[in-house]
């Protein structure tokens, strides 16, 4: 009767990993899902073989408040926060270019743009494109103003031959 008590404990402790390996860290329907569900059967099966229906039930209900309250456990405690993915997104959508930004207007690049980066046009701060690598610090030139974003291109330095 002890081992028997034994080897039921043994297979619901084995269903329930399983089960909660299935849930919480295997994607889709996996093998692990299929053995907790023949460990749980099997438990069932082996405990209404040798101590009859009316243990069978208890042990079914007692296997189901187990289980119910490990799934419960597992997902309140810090457990899914160290194994789960957190990332946070600090980026934000381009703001409309100010009415000042004109076509031909110079500034100068604030970071790379490879084709996209940022860049000063009088006081104003905007997202460019550029159809060339412009290296931070260049000079740039606006060739063309959309709503969010200008086109720019590297203004050509002037030099005097004197």
């Amino acid at each position: 009767m002890i081992l028997d008590i034994i080897i039921i404990t043994v297979l619901i402790a084995i269903a329930a990993a399983l089960l909660i390996l299935e849930l919480f860290f295997l994607p889709g329907l996996s093998i692990a899902g299929f053995f907790s569900v023949a460990f749980y059967g099997f438990a069932l099966y082996y405990t209404i073989a040798h101590m009859g229906i009316t243990v069978g039930i208890i042990t079914l209900l007692i296997a189901a408040i187990i289980t119910i309250a490990l799934i419960w456990y597992f997902m309140r405690s810090r457990t899914l926060d160290k194994v789960s993915l957190n990332t946070n997104i600090d980026a934000t959508a381009p703001t409309e270019i100010d009415s000042s930004v004109q076509v031909g207007n110079q500034g100068i690049a604030l970071s790379r743009l490879n084709p996209m980066g940022r860049v000063m046009i009088g006081n104003c701060t905007v997202e460019a494109r550029s159809l060339e690598f412009i290296e931070e610090g260049s000079p740039v030139v606006v060739t063309k103003v959309e709503r969010t974003t200008v086109t720019v291109e590297q203004a050509l330095l002037e030099t005097n031959n004197n």
